[in-house]
Parts: C-alpha cells; sequence; structure tokens
C-alpha cells in the first residue's frame, strides 16, 4: 500500500512539474516579431484616443581642424504634450522649446483629419501647414512617435530585440552597434550626427515597452551618444527621447479654436 501511495505521490509530481515545463514553454513561444504585430494590430483595431507625452533632447557639438578649444554646440529640448483622436484625426500638440542659446518659445498645433495649423510665441497668428510638417518641426524620431509609435519602422530589427517580461508589462529592449545604427538611420534620418564619415557608437539603446493585457504600447525610450570623424573634424551627437502613452481610449474630447475651425473649413 505505502508503495502504491508513494508512485501515485511521484506520478503527481511528474505531471506538476511536466505542466510546469510546458507553460514555460509556451509564454518563451512568443517573439518580439508576435509581439510587434499582436500590439499593432490591438492598437489598429481598438485603440480610438490616447493622451502622449514625449521629451526630445538633442545636443550636438563640432570641433573644426582639432581646435578643442572653439567647440561649437547646439541643440533643443523638446516637451511635448499630446490629445489625440485617432479615427478620424483631431490632435492637439503643445510644445515647449528650449533651444540652447537662444529663446525659449510654446507652440500649439492642430490637426484635423490631414489638416495641421500651428501657432507659437514668435508669430503669434495661426497658418496652415503643408502634409508632413510635423517632420520638418520636430525630426522624424518624433514624427514617427506622434501621437502613438508606429510599429512597423521596428519590424526590420524584430530577430535581434530582447523579450523581457517585467511587472505589468513586456519590453522589448535593443542595443546596435554601428552596422545596426546604420540601419535604424535609413529609418528616421534626423538620428545621429548629419555628418558623413566614420562613426564610432559610444551608445546606441531604445527600450519600448507594450501594456500584458491590452498590448499597446506604453512606452518607448531612445538614447544614443556617437561621434563621426570626417576631413579633421569631428562631430559629436547626443539625443535621449522618452515618450509615455496613457489615457487609452478616455481622454475627453476638445474644442478648437476659432481660427483653427475657420481655417479647416475652408
Amino acid at each position: 500500500m505505502k508503495k502504491l501511495i508513494s508512485a501515485l505521490a511521484v506520478g503527481s509530481l511528474v505531471l506538476l512539474l511536466a505542466a510546469c515545463s510546458s507553460s514555460g514553454t509556451a509564454q518563451k513561444k512568443m517573439t518580439a516579431g508576435d509581439l510587434l504585430d499582436k500590439s499593432q494590430e490591438a492598437m489598429d483595431n481598438s485603440l480610438k484616443a490616447v493622451r502622449s507625452h514625449i521629451v526630445f533632447d538633442d545636443y550636438a557639438v563640432a570641433v573644426y581642424d582639432g581646435d578643442l578649444e572653439k567647440p561649437e554646440r547646439a541643440g533643443i529640448n523638446f516637451d511635448i504634450q499630446v490629445e489625440a483622436f485617432l479615427d478620424p484625426a483631431k490632435v492637439h500638440l503643445h510644445s515647449k522649446a528650449l533651444p540652447r542659446g537662444a529663446k525659449a518659445w510654446n507652440m500649439d498645433l492642430y490637426q484635423v483629419g490631414d489638416r495641421l495649423v500651428v501657432t507659437d510665441d514668435r508669430k503669434g497668428e495661426w497658418e496652415e501647414l503643408p502634409s508632413g510638417s510635423v517632420e520638418e518641426l520636430f525630426g522624424t524620431l518624433v514624427s514617427e512617435t506622434y501621437p502613438i509609435l508606429d510599429l512597423s519602422k521596428f519590424k526590420e530589427f524584430e530577430d535581434e530585440f530582447v523579450l523581457e517580461p517585467i511587472e505589468y508589462d513586456y519590453a522589448l529592449k535593443l542595443t546596435l552597434d554601428r552596422d545596426g545604427f546604420k540601419r535604424f538611420k535609413k529609418l528616421f534620418p534626423d538620428v545621429g550626427p548629419s555628418e558623413d564619415g566614420f562613426t564610432i557608437i559610444d551608445k546606441m539603446e531604445l527600450v519600448i515597452t507594450f501594456n500584458k493585457k491590452t498590448t499597446y504600447v506604453t512606452s518607448f525610450k531612445v538614447s544614443s551618444d556617437m561621434r563621426t570623424f570626417s576631413d579633421g573634424n569631428s562631430y559629436r551627437s547626443r539625443q535621449k527621447l522618452n515618450a509615455t502613452y496613457s489615457y487609452f481610449n478616455d481622454i475627453e474630447d476638445f474644442k478648437l479654436p476659432k481660427e483653427v475651425s475657420d481655417l479647416v473649413a475652408e
């Protein structure tokens, strides 16, 4: 009898371990590519509104003819708040721009369908901008992050992402070398030094997080530090972008300013 009980206990333990192993294997089957596809499908089908907060810091230093005593520094920081209804598009973007060595300014931009209307402290008037102007105003990295991250850009790297479960989210992490950066720059031309030459990557990392329940993107972070050398000159670029997404399908409607309504009605 004791042998029978012992055998049953061992059998139960084996089945339990097999179940745990099977469960663990099932969880590990999801790849970065699967998560990218699942998230994009979920956002296309059920995400109707979102609040975004995007902070982008772009800093550059140029040294000409090796003159380390007289480097040229430039850069700008954007702090962008977005309220967006996605289909049809109705978006309000407010940006604080802090350029290095120049006066800061505020900008309000409204998007209605494919129409863009903007004003800022420097002009004080509303004007309609051509399609694609968000990229011209803030660069490709911000424009692909607004109002929600365009995941199609990252399918190029689906086999290189590291997928990590975290408390309430999944995280896709990616570290790029010089060859990887070249591929990334084709998708986001404004990343890194604008000058051609030999590039050294000191840091190029990005992280995308996804809510485990909805698979909506909850954050996107990029951090890069690199140097390019060309014809005796050196160019250094340090960029940081931190975008967070929240209030999914739970934002209040907003009224368009009269000037905006008048322009888009024309």
